[in-house]
């Protein structure tokens, strides 16, 4: 049934991806140098010129790979179990999406420039926080379901 209440929250878990891809993580900005990470590359520009870009496409792959999951997830809602098997694999990957820019930032971005100012996460990077929540309502949620069908079928 698509009409659940977990379907709903793992479409959103699969927006809050999206937005993750399509916008900047974190900034820093000090005078004329700055530095931005998104999810696909890391940039520094020093008075208008672009000094360094380095791809980081495994934080692109870790949330499409997300928002992915979330989707298929949808589509699981037969099989509550293997619905809730695949849920805490996004989890998984929500965190490790989650644990590798956070990574990113404190071992590579900030120590570019300026360490002592730590620069601002933008709304992707929360966005990200949002999505590991939601799908982990979700998750409550289709376990609250199997127990009810449990109970439903002890009951005959």
């Amino acid at each position: 049934m698509l009409q659940r209440p977990q379907s709903f929250l793992l479409l959103l878990v699969a927006v809050c991806m999206v937005f993750f891809l399509g916008t900047e993580t974190w900034h820093k900005t000090v005078g004329t140098e700055t530095i931005s990470l998104t999810a696909y590359s890391l940039s520094y520009v020093k008075a208008g010129s672009i000094v360094k870009n380095t791809p980081l496409y495994y934080l692109a792959v870790l949330a499409v790979l997300s928002a992915g999951l979330s989707i298929f997830t949808i589509f699981q809602y037969k099989n509550r179990v293997r619905q809730m098997l695949l849920v805490s694999l996004n989890s998984l990957v929500g965190a490790g999406l989650l644990g590798a820019t956070v990574y990113q930032i404190q071992m590579d971005a900030n120590k570019i420039f300026a360490p002592g100012n730590q620069g601002e996460f933008s709304y992707s990077f929360w966005a990200a926080f949002v999505a590991l929540a939601l799908n982990w309502v979700a998750n409550r949620l289709i376990r609250r379901d199997e127990k009810v069908v449990k109970d439903a079928d002890r009951m005959r």
